[in-house]
């Protein structure tokens, strides 16, 4: 939680409030966190209306990462000039920030940050089973967009279709919207999405698996002046961007990979229900 006793103090309240994560835009209006609002708990394997032979399919579907201004560089300034005093006070307020998120409990939102900061610009992956993974296949916004591409899988499988392709239009993006949460200022809103699965309907029920690769760019765009913490961010990674300036920042892809049961869906507003089979 942002309340931690004593160690954080106004100052990183302040500060923090102006960090957006990711720097992108959250998901307009019409995304998967905007559209349901799941609540805890899971239904058992979706029941199929007769114990016919079995079947096996796959899910594969893919939502790239577009190009965005949190992806900019030193080409988008290459005129400017890396001003020494104004690099050395930006770089020290980004330290101080990603140390305060360590003290608050946000060692993704810190490790982030400070990546960043490195400049590598190398892609950072956290893992199925990961604490950051946990926390996204638990929260609201995610079981919505699970929800969604559940359904959306059984469409295509009650038309008869083994091999299920999933169109970019049918994986919504997400948006970590609680800010007592790491995912919100490690991630926020996120660009792009990944779903591989297999499963099988046999003796008359739907089970398998499926692997969601929530795909982001970790930068800061010019549009999001953020308080006054942005625009200092921006200038690491664009005027003093790496690799042109030693110690200059960068920004990087990062994903975070959820794994769930197919045929698990959580309740709507209208309470519980089962995928059918029709």
């Amino acid at each position: 939680m942002l309340t931690k006793g004593p160690v954080i103090c106004a100052a990183f309240l302040w500060m923090v409030a102006a960090l957006p994560g990711c720097s992108a835009a959250p998901p307009a209006a019409g995304s998967a966190a905007a559209r349901s609002t799941p609540a805890a708990g899971s239904a058992p394997a979706t029941a199929v209306p007769s114990a016919d032979a079995a079947l096996s399919f796959t899910v594969t579907g893919n939502r790239p990462v577009p190009p965005n201004g949190s992806q900019d560089t030193h080409a988008q300034t290459p005129t400017a000039e890396c001003d020494p005093a104004a690099f050395a006070a930006d770089k020290v307020l980004a330290i101080k920030v990603a140390g305060g998120f360590t003290l608050a409990g946000f060692p993704v939102a810190a490790g982030l940050l400070t990546h960043f900061l490195e400049g590598k610009g190398t892609e950072v992956d956290y893992p199925a089973g990961s604490p950051i993974a946990k926390q996204a296949r638990s929260s609201r916004a995610f079981r919505a967009l699970n929800n969604e591409v559940q359904e959306a899988i059984l469409r295509q499988l009650k038309a008869g279709e083994t091999q299920i392709q999933l169109s970019a239009a049918q994986l919504p993006t997400v948006a970590f919207e609680s800010k007592a949460s790491d995912l919100y200022w490690g991630f926020r809103g996120t660009q792009g999405l990944t779903v591989t699965g297999t499963g099988r309907r046999e003796n008359g029920r739907y089970t398998g698996t499926l692997s969601y690769v929530i795909r982001d760019s970790y930068g800061f765009p010019a549009r999001d002046t953020l308080l006054g913490f942005g625009a200092p961010m921006r200038y690491l990674q664009t005027v003093c961007g790496a690799p042109q300036h030693l110690g200059g920042a960068r920004w990087f892809p990062d994903t975070i990979t959820v794994t769930v049961p197919f045929g698990q869906l959580t309740a709507h507003k209208r309470g519980r229900h089962r995928l059918a089979a029709g």
